[in-house]
């Protein structure tokens, strides 16, 4: 019986491929979840010159694309005779790719993690850990975490695991938050070495949708007044959850959030229903253009900050 395996993973399939089929080969999987971190844009109207419209379809393209690798990496794992139930995704959106991967270590309770220890084009023979992401990961990790770092398909470093915790909710909140964020429009290099001077290509985009409600855990949400257009705290509008919440589809609160091959997240079921009633026309709810597939992926991510806006909003009706 093989072990649940975490792979973190870069939006540019060439960079985290090879430690992705590291894994595959070398490890007793028996599910596999791909962990992601989104770094998102810091964008505004005022600072960009942009409009809110031309921002949002920034951020939906990035959100496609990001989906668009991932897809690509399940099929690396269902390639190498993982079933494709047995492939999941973690998502969370921080503005350091490090204290994100640590956070998702301590939340989903992860006893076994693979990720790069640099950039493929760095490798030597003999090297080190040279990224800083990983470096944060390997010092700030739970001591349960089993971690393997890899570059270029070869192994580079170890830590086994122990259970020697004390009280790892207390460690982790010294760091779960930063009060650094990148430059506006810019997002900080994904691979960044210990030599500031080798900066590799930017991470991932990622699910922006994701990323704007994840942030519900440390700040409230605006939401705009469909009646003036003024902002309104979203928790001081019991009756009015952020519209991201929405099924495209039935226009109420998801419960199972799911994202299609378009990008976008429906609830599970609904989705379904549609493609059924529709004679299985594999064509988007949302745009009418054509799906690739009808494959659905679970947005834990989403359906987290769901659960928390519902507890805090606890007159908030369904009906």
């Amino acid at each position: 019986m093989g072990d649940d395996i975490y792979v973190a993973v870069n939006q540019d399939v060439r960079e985290s491929k090879s430690t992705l089929s590291w894994a595959l080969k070398t490890l007793q999987v028996n599910k596999i979840f791909l962990l992601h971190v989104h770094l998102p844009f810091s964008l505004t109207t005022s600072s960009s010159g942009l409009t809110q419209g031309e921002i949002d379809a920034i951020q939906d393209s990035e959100l496609k694309t990001s989906y668009r690798s991932l897809y690509k990496y399940r099929d690396i794992c269902i390639k190498n005779r993982v079933k494709e139930e047995d492939v999941d995704i973690s998502v969370i959106s921080r503005y350091d790719v490090g204290e994100g991967i640590v956070e998702l270590i301590y939340e989903n309770n992860i006893k076994k993690l693979v990720m790069g220890a640099a950039a493929d084009p760095h490798y030597s023979r003999g090297m080190g850990i040279t990224s800083r992401k990983a470096e944060y990961v390997l010092q700030h990790a739970p001591q349960s975490c089993n971690m393997w770092f890899i570059c270029k398909g070869k192994l580079i470093e170890t830590r086994e695991g122990s259970f020697d915790l004390g009280n790892p909710s207390e460690s982790f909140s010294e760091f779960s938050t930063s009060g650094e964020k990148p430059s506006k429009g810019r997002r900080r290099d994904e691979d960044e070495t210990e030599s500031p001077k080798e900066q590799q290509p930017g991470w991932i985009p990622g699910n922006e949708e994701a990323a704007k409600k994840v942030r519900i855990r440390k700040e409230p949400v605006n939401v705009k007044s469909k009646s003036n257009g003024s902002e309104a705290d979203s928790s001081s509008s019991p009756c009015l959850p952020p519209h991201e919440y929405m099924c495209p589809i039935t226009l109420e609160i998801m419960g199972d959030p799911h994202v299609a091959a378009d990008g976008f997240t429906y609830e599970a079921e609904t989705f379904r229903e549609y493609l059924r009633t529709t004679g299985g026309k594999k064509k988007s709810p949302k745009t009418g253009e054509p799906l690739e597939n009808h494959k659905l992926i679970p947005n834990h991510t989403l359906r987290i900050v769901i659960r928390e806006w519902l507890e805090k909003h606890p007159n908030y009706s369904r009906d």
